[in-house]
């Protein structure tokens, strides 16, 4: 008895050795160790940090299912001295809440509450969308960014608590100024409206509001704790977020959004990786249920892409490569100068998740530490490549596909559609030879501008030399547009309706009513010293002074406020300001056409009547633009 004693318990400790050397070595073949994270993380951290001006950084990596590496990096509150905490440090993470409105919708779906395809004013109760000649969208569209919807700008935030507004009052004053602007289900257009209203109809179907849904089934269900759309102003685990200016950091303040379901989430980023976790393990968080397997499969599959070749987007995920060729989901997010970047590599079940709480140098800091992460990995055999070519037609590389190509980030319809003007993602494209193109641009997590060579892969797509990027061209209605490697849609661009040229047009407007004014004053001082009693026109310096007036109000206020919508008294005080100056400018005319017909101070009025055209054809450029209370569009 006692040497079968003996026998087990030697037999239980064999096992063990042999057990333990089985999860090393199959941990040695398909991972990294917590060790080799930490010294490839630093060695980034303790470079990048002060030369990106960036405050303080968190990275945490999830391997099955368990939290792998965490650590955090710099400040979190540098007035406070205190350090970023992943474990502690609660972090707006923007446009990754779209993930988790997402998810919620999914949810719903599998209770048959909502159906991916059904016309969304099926299940609105307090307002109903406006469509695009008759043509309904529906769920799918919304969370795969093709619902043709117009982008929303004005009044999309607010700076107190007090004014921000219920979703469905933003939206149904939304959809009764800015109807779609394109057919559903043709065009990739990132659109916060569109997830904003996702969380709405979450709202509107489950009848509980959307922090409360996503808190009982969500938060708690995957132990979030600490993760609410409530901003959690006076806690003081806050993270704060900073500009770099003239050598100083500046503390930056925060935003209360009118669409929470697009941007609004707070979370410490070891709770956030818990969400990584869920959707690496076929939608489950330990034991518990958050989506069936189909479902997380259908959340990360492509569900649109302008052509198949390309990655495309799924629901509340974007599909991509890795800088090694393996394919991942990611999603980033970006709001009160917080960045964010969360990456999903299936294969591996790893999930990374990086977050700063500084803007200036967008998601340089993020791409380098998931492609240092994704370099530590060992190969993997990978899958057939899938075919680039195509039985159609090839794009000729005729001289008619060089140019700039611009995606437009402005409204059509209301106030905001002049922000076109302030600037666009641009690419410039050029022929090498026959079947490459030089693509010059700032590509996803990159800082500056730089050139990469694309070479012809067939009908119209080009993929990039030596790398994982791929952009297609083709033609639509004689324009030629692009799909650049983030996905954007882009179009083609004349030098009229190129950001310089709108820019140089406004600017030469604004510089021609300030010199006027100026020129103005001075002859006016001038004629007092003198006590000279020569004719000098005051209706044009009224005119020039009332658009000067408005120029200078609009740059100071009018841009930055427009997030947060614009009160009475800009509205119809400054904004009219234009019109008015065009009423009398048409007064002018007609008065001073009438002298050049009797011939009476020829020389005078011809200079009154191209002074009166010029200010009207100004108020016409403001009216296209929308920068008046009556809108072109």
């Amino acid at each position: 008895m006692k040497k079968k004693g003996i026998f087990c318990l030697s037999a239980f400790i064999a096992s063990l050795f042999f057990w333990n050397l089985l999860i090393d070595t199959a941990w040695a073949a398909g991972s990294i160790t917590p060790d080799q994270l930490e010294e490839t993380v630093e060695q980034i951290m303790s470079t990048e940090l002060e030369k990106l001006h960036i405050p303080g950084a968190a990275v945490v990596v999830t391997q099955g299912d368990q939290i792998y590496f965490s650590k955090g990096y710099g400040y979190a509150d540098l007035e406070q001295k205190t350090a970023f905490d992943p474990t502690k440090t609660i972090v707006p993470v923007g446009s990754l809440t779209k993930s988790f409105s997402a998810t919620a919708a999914m949810q719903l779906v599998e209770q048959n509450k909502l159906d991916l395809n059904q016309d969304v004013n099926n299940y609105l109760k307090s307002y109903k969308a406006s469509q695009f000649q008759n043509q309904p969208f529906n769920l799918h569209q919304l969370l795969t960014h093709t619902s043709g919807l117009d982008e929303a700008v004005y009044g999309i935030n607010s700076p107190t608590k007090a004014g921000s507004l219920p979703t469905d009052q933003y939206l149904s004053t939304y959809f009764q100024n800015q109807p779609p602007i394109r057919k559903p289900g043709v065009q990739y257009d990132y659109s916060n409206v569109a997830y904003g209203l996702v969380g709405n109809l979450v709202e509107q179907v489950s009848g509980q509001g959307l922090d409360d849904y996503l808190r009982t089934h969500l938060f708690q269900t995957m132990d979030m704790p600490s993760a609410t759309l409530d901003l959690p102003l006076n806690n003081p685990a806050l993270a704060q977020s900073y500009q770099w200016n003239d050598g100083v950091y500046q503390k930056q303040p925060f935003s209360y959004i009118n669409l929470p379901g697009a941007g609004a989430l707070n979370v410490t980023p070891n709770e956030f990786s818990h969400y990584l976790i869920t959707h690496l393990n076929e939608g489950k968080y330990g034991e518990q249920v958050v989506l069936q397997p189909q479902t997380a499969e259908a959340m990360h599959a492509l569900q649109f892409a302008a052509d198949a070749r390309l990655d495309g987007v799924g629901y509340g995920f974007f599909r991509g490569q890795l800088e090694t060729g393996v394919p991942m989901l990611w999603a980033t997010g970006e709001i009160d100068d917080f960045i964010s970047e969360m990456v999903l590599i299936p294969s591996r079940k790893i999930g990374i998740f990086v977050t700063i709480n500084a803007a200036d140098s967008g998601t340089l800091l993020h791409g380098e530490v998931i492609n240092s992460i994704a370099k530590l990995l060992p190969a993997e055999s990978q899958a057939a490549p899938r075919s680039l070519a195509r039985s159609a037609t090839e794009v000729k590389l005729s001289p008619e596909v060089e140019g700039v190509y611009q995606v437009s980030l402005n409204p059509v319809h209301g106030w905001g559609k002049w922000i076109r003007m302030l600037g666009s993602i641009k690419y410039t494209v050029s022929i090498q030879d026959d079947h490459t193109l030089i693509v010059n641009g700032e590509y996803p997590n990159e800082n500056e501008t730089t050139d990469k060579i694309f070479q012809a892969a067939g009908d119209g797509l080009f993929a990039e030399k030596g790398g994982q990027l791929k952009i297609l061209l083709y033609q639509q209605n004689g324009t030629w547009m692009m799909i650049a490697p983030d996905s954007k849609t882009m179009k083609q661009t004349t030098l009229w309706h190129r950001t310089w040229t709108l820019l140089v047009s406004y600017a030469a407007a604004s510089l021609f009513f300030i010199t006027t004014l100026l020129i103005w004053i001075v002859r006016y001082v001038i004629r007092a010293i003198r006590k000279n009693k020569a004719h000098i026109s005051s209706t044009l310096a009224f005119i020039a002074l009332l658009n000067t007036i408005f120029l200078g109000v609009q740059f100071n206020y009018g841009n930055s406020q427009i997030v947060y919508g614009y009160p009475t008294w800009y509205i119809w005080g400054i904004c009219t300001l234009p019109l008015i100056s065009a009423l009398i400018a048409v007064w002018v005319l007609i008065v001073n056409s009438a002298r050049l017909i009797t011939g009476e101070r020829k020389a005078r009025a011809t200079g009154k009547v191209l002074f009166a055209i010029i200010t009207l054809l100004h108020t016409v450029y403001l009216f296209y633009w929308n920068f008046l209370p009556v809108h072109y569009s």
